[in-house]
């Protein structure tokens, strides 16, 4: 027979978002430093914070999911220090989930302009992972706001200089946005313009391996 041991979690603090906010700050202070030596309490505050926030999206309550998954993700995301000493800490979590749950917040409260600095805000924060936020955005916009929202892509993609890593993720989403529509000239033209930044070679040739797939 196995003993299995089951955690519930309660709220220490007055409301959700100030409880991870306690937890961000005694992450930083070096709370949760080896965290897999130590029964990862830290992580599975992490993965239960997050089934919280979940209730919070599920009832609608945008608002303060979008703060709550914001503030968790942003602390996860960033690769300058690493909180809770974990190779690949992201990596055990749903993020692209938390991604969709995030961006569909931000569309149901924001204006076109703001969901778009929010968005260039979560590219420079996740300078190391990709995930499906562009579909979640082009997806759940209106077509106005849709075309909008590309319009600033394709401005904002021109200030992008080497080195700047997360926005690269700019010029992604337009040659991707180019393969859906079939836009091949549109395509090539990204192309001959951001080959040399994004130091990829035959960025012209996954246009046709895309039309074949879909074959």
């Amino acid at each position: 027979m196995k003993i299995i041991k089951t955690y519930s979690y309660a709220l220490s603090e007055d409301s959700l978002e100030k409880d991870i906010d306690k937890f961000i700050r005694d992450a930083k202070n070096g709370a949760y430093q080896r965290d897999y030596n130590y029964g990862q309490e830290g992580l599975k505050t992490i993965k239960a914070y997050f089934r919280m926030i979940e209730e919070e999206f599920k009832k609608q309550n945008y608002s303060l999911a979008a703060a709550c998954y914001k503030k968790l993700m942003f602390l996860l995301l960033q690769n300058e220090h690493n909180y809770f000493n974990y190779e690949d800490i992201v990596g055990k979590l749903s993020f692209n989930k938390f991604i969709a749950n995030y961006f569909t917040c931000l569309i149901k409260l924001c204006s076109v302009e703001e969901l778009f600095k929010e968005y260039i805000e979560y590219l420079k924060a996740k300078p190391e992972y990709d995930f499906e936020s562009d579909k979640t955005i082009i997806d759940g916009l209106s077509d106005s706001d849709r075309e909008r929202f590309i319009s600033m892509v394709g401005e904002e993609a021109k200030n992008v200089k080497e080195g700047d890593y997360g926005l690269y993720s700019l010029i992604y989403f337009l040659l991707e946005l180019a393969k859906k529509r079939k836009d091949r000239a549109g395509y090539y033209a990204l192309c001959e313009k951001y080959e040399k930044l994004l130091a990829e070679e035959g960025l012209k040739d996954e246009f046709d391996s895309e039309e074949e797939g879909d074959d």
